[in-house]
């Protein structure tokens, strides 16, 4: 009895012992019959039998079909909002017998799946119920738990459609098989294949370096050879000024606007927009906890998050303010407004053509990832198409738009143009141009408005972020409310307004005519408006749509924000606010507001390079995004400050020089020992030395 006993115990052990891998193989078995279900085209023999190879030797656990099969991940967390599952990326396309056996190189692609394209208006399910329920159910913010994104190791000869195959028959074998998805295969990435670069990669290398020797050696020239005798309109003299690094890192630092409250108002601008970018961009790239934006859009963060796109109205108040100031400043002077514009159009172009050179020629190749390869290749074909119309500031359709965020410039020229046009107006007649101002001024609340309401389109955009990541270049009503001049124009004529008022009445002449008390009073109450105007984004979310509210409310929040902004620069100036005044106008904000343009032009740069080479899902909380925030922050000063030494300076000091600095013509030898100024060796000397 004994002895039956311990034999009983001896073939238990084993049938534990095998047991995981006759599981296994069933998982890999079923795999195979699902394949084989397909209806495979001709062409696409030969996938098939390397697929149905390398499961075959998954079976029998040879290291080259394990190291592909173990590359693959199945979906997890997207019930939570993890919409990102990518597996093993460079374990798929790096393996160590890469060119030592060929043959066996993989293929990763990034595909997407919609597991139910029919959403409920109102969030319905019932934990004894079907996961479709809960798949079909919408979020608060809108980013959808029914849509996947899926990194699959698959053998380098399928091409999309038995990539689609192969998605479909793994999916099937998981715990959502039920629900028949729609699959989009993406992009495919094999294995050792990189892309070369092409004449722009080098040419834009070329460029970079010439700049960088000509500002090296201009700036040894100024400090160890250069003559002052020399004549300041001589062509060597104009370049090695204009390169000069000592020269344009003093001119950054030199604080020559009267009104400093704006240079802190500047850079925090920037960096609220970084703020902004950073948590779309993670979302592009896929975290793992969207729903937990879910709860913050509930509570506090919403308040201030969900219309954080109004702050870059601040940058469309000040451009206005200064622009008019700067001409009417200069009114009683002969000015030609087409120098004017050039001037203002030299200013935006620098930063921004290289940019666009970079986006269409370098990005691709600064990284790799699952997404990264789609994600420029968009970029850069719609940057080879487009690039013409973004140089003529001619575009602002995010759809045609080469790097998207950079609609502010041709709408900020454009604007331009607009105030430009009605100081003629001013000039020629002071009526005339009031009239016109009015008018523009009308147009700029009407205009929006009535496209709102005859469209149906929301009053506060991107609200829904679920359709922001999936169509953020197909989004045709941010290309009628959002982007375009007309709607930014209440916001710009708001800074005009308040810049021919602060012509008329000089800060410098009128310090502290407001008294303290009012001044408190004044900022506390502006500021309850840009809180107002921001929590406007969490007011919509939770109200159903009425077409005369969002109306109303596209054509007033943008102005109102204007206001409070100009309010605020007000009483700065001519009153007295406690720490507002003493933090807007620090020190170090002068040079990092002239940066501020060129922080956000790259910014979005550093933030895709980052989010966009990830290899697994994101984790957005507050902690980890303040110190992503810094880092970028951090980088595109020191890039926007390489930009300002080696381009945007010297770019605008030449054309000043030829446009509108005037040469100073010598005097005659008898006139200057008439008025007293002798030359002797080599120094200056007067009469009454």
């Amino acid at each position: 009895m004994w002895y039956s006993l311990l034999i009983f115990i001896c073939i238990a052990k084993v049938s534990s012992h095998h047991a995981p891998y006759k599981h296994q193989h069933t998982v890999i078995d079923a795999f195979i019959h699902r394949l084989q279900l397909e209806t495979w085209e001709k062409e696409e023999a030969p996938c098939l039998e390397k697929t149905l190879t390398l499961l075959e030797n998954v079976k029998n656990f040879t290291l080259w079909a394990t190291w592909i099969w173990n590359a693959n991940t199945v979906p997890m967390g997207n019930l939570y909002g993890s919409r990102s599952n990518l597996g093993s990326f460079d374990q798929c396309t790096k393996p160590p017998w890469l060119h030592t056996h060929p043959e066996l190189r993989p293929k990763y692609c990034w595909t997407e799946l919609v597991m139910s394209d029919k959403i409920k208006k109102k969030a319905e399910y019932d934990p004894y119920g079907s996961t479709e329920e809960y798949l079909t159910s919408p979020t608060i913010t809108g980013l959808p738990v029914n849509h996947l994104a899926w990194g699959l190791c698959v053998p380098a000869a399928c091409h999309p459609p038995s990539v689609l195959k192969i998605t479909r028959s793994v999916y099937e074998l998981t715990s959502f098989g039920a629900q028949a998805p729609n699959i989009t295969v993406h992009s495919c990435q094999v294995a050792g294949e990189q892309p070369q670069p092409g004449i722009g990669f080098y040419l834009f290398i070329a460029l970079i370096l010439t700049l960088t020797v000509i500002a090296v050696a201009s700036t040894y020239y100024r400090l160890r050879i250069a003559n002052d005798d020399n004549p300041s309109d001589n062509l060597k003299t104009v370049i090695t000024k204009s390169f000069c690094i000592i020269r344009n890192r003093q001119d950054l630092v030199k604080d020559k606007e009267d009104i400093r409250v704006m240079n802190g108002m500047r850079f925090l601008t920037a960096a609220s927009i970084i703020i902004l970018h950073e948590i779309f961009y993670s979302m592009l790239a896929g975290i793992i906890n969207s729903l937990d934006l879910d709860k913050d859009a509930e509570g506090v963060g919403g308040l201030f998050l969900l219309h954080i796109d109004v702050i870059v109205d601040t940058f469309f108040v000040m451009s206005g303010l200064l622009h008019i100031k700067g001409l009417l400043n200069n009114i009683d002077k002969q000015q030609n407004l087409f120098s004017i514009l050039w001037k203002r159009y030299v200013r935006l172009i620098g930063p921004f053509a290289l940019v666009i050179f970079y986006l269409s020629s370098v990005s691709k190749y600064t990284g790799t990832g699952p997404v990264w390869d789609y994600a420029n290749d968009q970029e850069s074909e719609v940057c080879h198409k487009t690039w013409r119309l973004s140089l003529l500031m001619l575009n602002t359709n995010p759809k045609f738009l080469c790097h998207t965020v950079t609609w502010y410039v041709p709408c900020d020229y454009q604007l331009t143009i607009l105030a430009t046009a009605l100081f003629y107006f001013y000039q020629k007649n002071r009526r005339l141009g009031f009239a016109a101002f009015g008018t523009a001024a009308v147009l700029s609340l009407i205009i929006p408005g009535v496209l709102t309401y005859w469209y149906q389109l929301p009053g506060i955009h991107f609200l829904d972020l679920g359709r922001v990541i999936q169509e953020r270049r197909d989004m045709w009503e941010v290309s009628v409310t959002y982007t375009p001049s007309y709607s930014r124009a209440g916001a710009y004529l708001v800074g005009v307004a308040m810049g021919y008022l602060m012509t008329l009445y000089k800060p410098s002449e009128h310090r502290n005519t407001v008294s303290k008390s009012w001044s408190i009073v004044g900022t506390a109450l502006s500021l309850c408006v840009m809180t107002c105007v921001m929590s406007l984004g969490q007011y919509c979310l939770f109200r159903e749509y009425n077409p005369v509210e969002a109306a109303v409310i596209a054509s007033t929040n943008r102005v109102a924000w204007a206001v409070a902004i100009c309010v605020i620069i007000g009483l700065c100036e001519y009153g007295t606010v406690p720490i507002v005044t003493d933090i807007l106008s620090f020190s170090y904000f002068t040079p990092l507001s002239r940066l501020s343009y060129g922080i956000y032009m790259t910014h979005t740069l550093l933030v895709q390079r980052d989010k966009f080479t990830v290899r697994s899902p994101l984790r957005i909380d507050y902690f980890s995004l303040v110190l992503n925030i810094v880092g970028i922050l951090s980088t595109a000063i020191g890039v926007s400050f390489a930009m300002w030494l080696f381009v945007e300076a010297p770019l605008t000091k030449i054309s000043n020089h030829f446009l509108f600095d005037k040469p100073k013509i010598a005097q005659p030898i008898e006139e200057q020992a008439k008025n007293g100024i002798q030359h002797k060796n080599g120094n200056i000397k007067t009469k009454e030395a």
